[in-house]
């Protein structure tokens, strides 16, 4: 006999129904899909942004029942059914349509990354459901809790269908911001880097011992005191560089990151922003060619590596490594001509403003920054 509507037991079965989903999309989510033969396969973006907005939804229904009296066992199981029957298979559906070949492999690690958080958001809040009477009588002491799971499924949703409006092209110039603003940052603190206060602090900002170490040198001169040249004390040292080159090395990596960082507007505008546009809004026949999507993905890639050699060439900058710094740079500027070289031409194969921006850009790179 099926236990009453009233009776939070009536919850048992949707709920170990949602927790297996959940597992299962969690395991799924750890690894690329395969290829898939769907025929005429629906607009994976489009499927998202209805799944992901009718799981918000649900989401907000499940958490006013849980947070309000009476508490409606039946209620819960319903919607509890509708996330398992709707929403988590169209999800699953969009994970094993969003091939990276086809989307982007950018937009693919995007909705991988979202739909993680999604399942953690939904399995949180899953976990506060009573499935008992004394669990029941516990639901006020979980409303904080409860209100944060809802928080973050909520959360993620609205940046899921952020990502279905805006498309690949609003991903990818969102992504290309970002790291934008990394290299920005990293550029401006290298060169508001001083190398004499660096030497400061390793011998200390006051100069009295200098000082004095100066008037006993004169003092010992006086008295008829000979010194030959190895006793003059050697200029200032970090890591056996000295601060003099410290500034000729830091002027020359300057130069050169400041060449890396233009690339990043100008890729943006146009390279970026004039890809194919693909949204939720459009037919699954106008997405780009496996051979535009990769040299997007290449674009993207080489910013993305641009920002993290950036910091590299900082860290060598700043421990006085002379050798690294120009081994860094050297290899900064060879990706980035190969980078530029790749994408000269426009996605339909023409000469456009870029095309002879960039080999200006190239010429400079190859006068700048050579080693010393």
């Amino acid at each position: 006999m099926p236990p009453p509507p009233s009776s939070p037991t009536v919850l048992i079965t949707p709920l170990t129904t949602i927790k297996v989903l959940l597992g299962t999309f969690q395991t799924n989510l750890s690894s690329r899909p395969p290829p898939h033969n769907i025929e005429n396969p629906p607009n994976a973006l489009s499927l998202l942004h209805d799944a992901s907005s009718l799981l918000h939804a649900q989401t907000t229904k499940l958490s006013l029942l849980l947070l309000n009296k009476p508490f409606t066992p039946s209620a819960i199981a319903s919607i509890l059914t509708s996330i398992s029957s709707e929403c988590l298979p169209g999800l699953m559906s969009v994970w094993e349509l969003c091939d990276g070949r086809m989307y982007s492999s950018t937009l693919q690690n995007e909705v991988r990354m979202l739909l993680r958080e999604m399942v953690a958001g939904l399995s949180s809040l899953v976990d506060h459901i009573p499935r008992d009477e004394e669990a029941v009588m516990g639901l006020e002491g979980s409303r904080e809790e409860i209100l944060k799971a809802t928080g973050q499924v909520w959360q993620v949703c609205d940046r899921i269908n952020k990502v279905a409006g805006s498309g690949i092209v609003g991903l990818a110039v969102e992504k290309v911001d970002a790291f934008h603003a990394l290299v920005k940052d990293a550029v401006e603190e290298i060169e508001g880097w001083d190398p004499d206060e660096e030497e400061e602090s390793l011998f200390g900002s006051d100069s009295s011992d200098l000082n004095q170490m100066g008037a006993a040198n004169a003092n010992g001169a006086t008295n008829g005191e000979k010194h030959g040249a190895e006793d003059e004390p050697e200029p200032p040292a970090l890591d056996g560089l000295q601060i003099k080159d410290m500034h000729v090395l830091k002027d020359r990596a300057v130069k050169v990151l400041k060449l890396i960082r233009m690339l990043y507007p100008a890729l943006r505008k146009r390279r970026v922003s004039t890809f194919v546009h693909f949204d939720r809004s459009s037919d699954v026949e106008s997405l780009p060619s496996q051979a535009k999507v990769e040299t997007l993905d290449h674009i993207l890639g080489c910013l993305k590596q641009f920002s993290e050699a950036i910091d590299e060439v900082a860290g060598s900058l700043y421990g006085g490594e002379a050798g690294e710094v120009d081994d860094k740079l050297e290899t900064l500027k060879n990706t980035a001509e190969q980078c530029v070289g790749k994408v000269r031409l426009d996605w339909d194969g023409r000469e456009d403003e870029f095309s002879i921006w960039s080999g200006k850009w190239i010429e400079r790179v190859k006068e700048t920054g050579q080693r010393a």
